[in-house]
């Protein structure tokens, strides 16, 4: 399995990622090493838990900001956003 980390993803699609939310989001998208997973042998939670690390949605990756890391947080996003721009839109 190859994990692949979209940015934005929620912002733009509901749950399913059928129906858009809100249009004109930036998004990127960073694909990762493969997973080296044995299904025979492995527990389904701790599959699980190696996806969920892997494209980053495990609750260890969820965590409130102080004001000042939302400040560095928001300085950091908008210096990607002028990266991930496509063209001039």
């Amino acid at each position: 399995m190859v994990p692949i980390v979209i940015d934005g993803f929620r912002r733009s699609f509901d749950k399913k990622g059928l129906n858009i939310k809100k249009r004109n989001v930036l998004q990127s998208m960073v694909i990762k090493e493969p997973l080296e997973i044995d299904y025979e042998n492995e527990d389904i939670a701790d599959i699980v838990t190696k996806i969920e690390f892997a494209i980053e949605q495990h609750p260890s990756f969820l965590k409130v900001l102080s004001p000042n890391e939302a400040d560095e947080y928001l300085k950091e996003e908008e210096e990607l956003n002028k990266k991930r721009t496509f063209w001039n839109s």
